[in-house]
């Protein structure tokens, strides 16, 4: 094969991912993609190796995968169905997953099998393929199990907020440790092995969440979404970096608007039990189904967090839209704090490992205007009418399904309108 064939077969394979140009997929992207092509082809092509088929992993100029790799990314794209002309495949030197090397001994054995000079006897022949039999099926048992597909299925919902959930998950295989992710503000959670096995969770807050099942680092099943929706704006205090089932604390609307204002006090929040010597959060939440596209709107909100908190001198804001698929989530900090910011916009991530985060940073003391645009999955972020961030990203962010405000500390908000681009109005306060 030579590299413009390669090519074609990596076009095909970016063209039925489906993320957009393979230059901006992040390593989520890749562990997605491995995922895939496991489910499609029964051959584990790990995440690094994608990463130098495609370019992301320096490499040399004429540089072509084992010919496992190409076999497995030609079965993900269905290539022989598409393509009739056959490709001769070379194979190159390079280091790739135990899976591709023991397929590659099997060709080889195959090759010399088909092609040796010296004649073989039947029985020699018959002997070297009851070898490769066995050797499949021993790395099938021991193996490919082991990449198999878990699932997770939501069975049933109780109650508003908080919400109780019930969920049906069968694991993978039964000797390894699986954990399934219910609540990405918290860590995965063990669970027993099993095939339709029961477990239940516990939302004590509005938000859309994704549901999926771990091995380690890996995800091993698809995505199940977990929607708990409002009654309009609800407003809830809790203690920074609190626990799973520690208690998130309602605040009432009508006693945080004055005089047309936002204000969630910190004597509102200590009335309701919330101990003002330690760090506490607000988040002003509305979460319901809105018909809207995430990939065109238009935010404007003036807002500030200018109390004092023990064990913060970052005073925080969060700014966050829910998708049904993904969403978009901006936070600002006060001038030297840029090293916690931590931003989600789609598939990207920016926080302090890519990108300088200077922009994000205010004086949280003061009135701050925000004007977010997002025209056909572009981002723009203006501050006091200064452009100070823009991006764009592949991933459609789905139908708005709810808005967060989130104060580290408590919060004062004179305004928020979220409208599509020529002025629907979304959600208003």
């Amino acid at each position: 094969m030579n590299n413009k064939d390669f090519h074609i077969i990596l076009e095909l394979v970016e063209k039925k991912f489906n993320r957009g140009d393979s230059k901006n997929w992040k390593n989520r992207d890749f562990e997605d993609l491995n995922f895939e092509i496991n489910k499609a082809t029964k051959i584990n092509i790990s995440s690094h190796t994608l990463k130098r088929v495609f370019g992301k992993i320096k490499t040399d100029d004429y540089y072509l995968p084992q010919k496992a790799t190409i076999v497995a990314l030609k079965q993900y794209v269905e290539f022989e169905k598409k393509h009739k002309e056959s490709i001769h495949v070379e194979i190159s030197g390079s280091k790739d997953t135990d899976l591709e090397k023991e397929l590659i001994e099997v060709v080889n054995v195959e090759e010399l099998v088909e092609n040796k000079k010296k004649p073989l006897t039947i029985l020699a022949v018959v002997f070297v393929l009851f070898i490769i039999g066995t050797v499949l099926t021993l790395y099938i048992n021991n193996h490919l199990n082991e990449t198999a597909e878990g699932s997770v299925k939501l069975l049933f919902k109780e109650g508003r907020i908080p919400t109780s959930a019930q969920f049906e998950y069968s694991t993978p295989n039964n000797k390894d440790s699986f954990s399934i992710c219910y609540n990405g503000n918290f860590d995965p959670i063990p669970v027993p092995n099993g095939k339709k096995m029961k477990s239940n969770y516990y939302y004590q807050h509005p938000g859309m969440y994704n549901v999926r099942m771990w091995k380690g680092k890996k995800i091993v099943s698809p995505t199940i979404k977990v929607y708990v929706q409002t009654k309009g704006w609800e407003v809830f205090a809790f203690y920074n970096h609190q626990g799973q089932m520690d208690r998130y604390f309602a605040l009432n609307l009508d006693q945080c608007i004055k005089n047309n204002e936002f204000a969630a006090t910190k004597k509102i929040i200590k009335d309701v039990g919330i101990d003002t010597c330690e760090l506490a959060e607000v988040t002003l939440n509305n979460y319901h189904p809105t018909s809207f596209s995430g990939d065109n709107f238009k935010l404007e909100t003036t807002l500030k967090n200018s109390d004092k908190w023990p064990k913060s001198n970052c005073n925080s804001a969060y700014l966050n839209i829910s998708g049904k698929k993904e969403s978009i989530q901006l936070h600002f900090a006060n001038p030297g704090c840029s090293y916690w910011i931590h931003c989600r916009i789609s598939e990207k991530k920016v926080d302090k490992q890519n990108e300088n985060l200077k922009n994000f940073t205010f004086d949280m003391t003061k009135w701050q205007h925000f004007h977010i645009v997002n025209k056909n999955k572009t981002i723009q972020v203006f501050v006091n009418n200064t452009l100070r961030y823009t991006t764009s990203y592949t991933e459609s962010i789905g139908e708005i399904m709810g808005v967060t405000i989130q104060f580290q500390g408590n919060g004062y908000m004179q305004s928020y309108r979220l409208t599509d681009l020529k002025g629907t109005e979304i959600f208003k306060l």
